[in-house]
């Protein structure tokens, strides 16, 4: 049983690890995007101040919307956040002590079954650790997503104006 409760820690030690990791690839594209709507967002100014008429003025405004809405939804996923991290030593070291005192009143041999206590608690806060920051990185993940479809449809709006005003534009 040890070992397969070893095993388990071990590749749960890894999830654990992948959920951090996730959550700074969501920041990094999050950054990114941010990047992105800046851009867009100096493009759409610069139509603005070249007086764009009629319709693709209307793009414009909408392109505005989209672009706020994106800003929004990244900077809600950028948001810091406080992940769960693995307990620092002195809880570990304080848990062993709690279960060489309980082991000890039953046994002359303590070693193996506080090892094994210890792992299963291991384990058991493993789990909770990564179900807590998958549940963050769920939440940031929305967000990007959504923050993706407004930069998109403002990416789109903009392609849009440039074709119509570089179709009529007198040169």
């Amino acid at each position: 049983m040890d070992a397969i409760n070893n095993r388990l820690l071990a590749e749960l030690s890894v999830k654990d690890d992948l959920a951090f990791k996730f959550g700074d690839t969501l920041d990094v594209k999050a950054s990114i995007g941010m990047v992105v709507i800046t851009f867009l967002g100096t493009q759409t100014a610069y139509y603005f101040d070249k007086h764009v008429t009629g319709f693709s003025h209307i793009l414009q405004l909408c392109s505005v919307a989209a672009l706020v809405v994106a800003a929004v939804f990244s900077i809600l996923e950028l948001w810091p956040r406080k992940y769960l991290m693995v307990e620092p030593e002195q809880n570990t070291a304080s848990r062993i002590v709690e279960l060489k005192n309980h082991y000890s009143q039953y046994e002359d041999e303590i070693g193996p079954d506080v090892l094994s206590q210890l792992t299963e608690n291991e384990i058991k806060w493993t789990l909770e650790r990564i179900a807590a920051n998958q549940s963050q990185n769920s939440r940031k993940a929305r967000y990007l997503d959504w923050a993706y479809k407004a930069t998109a449809a403002a990416f789109t709006l903009n392609a849009v104006t440039l074709v119509i005003v570089g179709l009529t534009h007198p040169f």
